[in-house]
């Protein structure tokens, strides 16, 4: 897109933020051509922005800008991240309120009904593979409850149905997160709530049931793995009881749960794996992912692993592979370990009765239509396997 712009209108000045400007500022600038790289928040800054390419500062003097001039790399004044979240005006989303934007667990959305929401930066915890310390500066910031019930409220008055709450960890602090669901109730607001990012220590009778009343259905947790060493390996500062109880305590709330997995840490053999697909079959999860172990730009992995020359600086993300000594497994041999766990973990007729009955409890049957599509597909693909041809098969997802 760049290049192109670049090509009809040469003159005018393009400008990139995003994790790969926060990791690597320099060479974003570099690799896409572009002629400012915001390193932090952009919501302030873009507007000093504004103001040098108008020519009424110096790009010099904006807070953690790299940029070009003659040709040249510079950067400009040291990087100042917004201390008080409060600060920053809420999204317009009336400007994409005409767009269907995401689909998340309902097929058949429509325009306008679903959002999302971040009521903080960053992550108090570093875990091995993660690279949101990074990004964020290592600084969690969080918004007040005001300032969080206040957008909540505008969107409402937009028509919107479904808010989700995108943290990098949501419900980091109980006691803001007790708040916000109180308030959310006091204000009568009627809307749906989402978190994709709940880690399992969180998980508190008094603070679920308050996220049940305010309209919370959905839960993620990071799970990440059934055997406890691969748990402390990754640095997640949690245990399977934990796991365990965060999962039943979500269920007897009538959430939908979703939980991940990671397999592929560099000591983890098939038994390891296998103990983990059973953990995940004893929990009353409603939906799973199982996904090979990434080696991802900025975090403690990669960084170890660049260090001992197994991967370059600039190979922003590496699967576990063990032909780069990342893992005892190819990254093929992780892709259909991960595939054997689905299979394992949705082919179950406990699963189905199961989800079934909470779908028409909760009067939402988006999981259950996405079940229905992978269990199908996995019997196209068993067919296939089979040597039967595509017109044999009765469903196509």
């Amino acid at each position: 897109m760049i290049k192109t712009i670049k090509k009809h209108q040469s003159q005018i000045k393009i400008v990139i933020g995003g994790p790969h400007c926060a990791l690597f500022p320099e060479k974003s600038l570099i690799e896409t051509g572009a002629d400012i790289c915001v390193q932090g928040d952009g919501e302030l800054v873009i507007t000093d922005i504004k103001k040098a390419i108008n020519g009424k500062i110096s790009f010099s003097k904006i807070s953690g800008i790299y940029y070009k001039e003659n040709n040249k790399i510079k950067k400009s004044a040291n990087l100042q991240l917004i201390k008080d979240l409060d600060s920053i005006p809420f999204p317009s989303r009336r400007l994409v309120k005409n767009y269907v934007y995401g689909r998340q667990f309902k097929p058949k959305m429509k325009q306008g009904e679903f959002t999302s929401i971040i009521t903080s930066r960053g992550c108090p915890f570093n875990c091995k593979f993660c690279s949101r310390n990074s990004i964020s500066m290592k600084k969690f910031r969080q918004r007040s409850t005001r300032n969080i019930v206040e957008e909540i409220n505008e969107i409402n008055n937009l028509g919107y149905r479904i808010v989700s709450f995108v943290d990098d960890n949501f419900l980091a602090n109980k006691k803001l997160a007790i708040q916000l669901f109180e308030s959310i109730i006091s204000e009568k607001i009627k809307m749906k709530f989402i978190a994709t990012a709940v880690r399992v220590d969180s998980a508190d009778e008094k603070l679920f049931s308050l996220m049940k009343k305010a309209g919370v259905t959905h839960l993620q947790f990071g799970l990440e793995s059934g055997n406890q060493e691969v748990l402390d390996f990754y640095n997640k500062k949690t245990n399977l009881k934990k796991i365990r109880n965060a999962v039943l305590l979500s269920n007897k709330m009538g959430f939908f749960t979703i939980g991940t997995f990671i397999l592929g840490a560099p000591f983890e053999t098939k038994k390891h794996f296998q103990k983990t697909i059973n953990f995940a079959k004893s929990l009353p999860l409603d939906s799973v992912s199982f996904l090979p172990l990434k080696y991802v730009t900025g975090s403690e992995l990669w960084c170890k692993a660049v260090k001992e020359e197994k991967i370059s600086e600039y190979e922003y993300s590496v699967y576990a592979d063990s032909k780069r000594n990342l893992g005892l497994y190819t990254y093929e041999e992780l892709t259909r370990i991960c595939n054997k766990a689905h299979r394992e973990f949705y082919l179950r007729l406990s699963f189905i009765l199961r989800l079934f009955i909470k779908s028409l409890k909760n009067d939402d049957f988006g999981f259950l239509q996405s079940y229905l599509s992978l269990f199908f597909s996995n019997i196209f693909g068993t067919f296939r396997f089979l040597g039967f041809s595509k017109k044999t098969t009765f469903y196509d997802s």
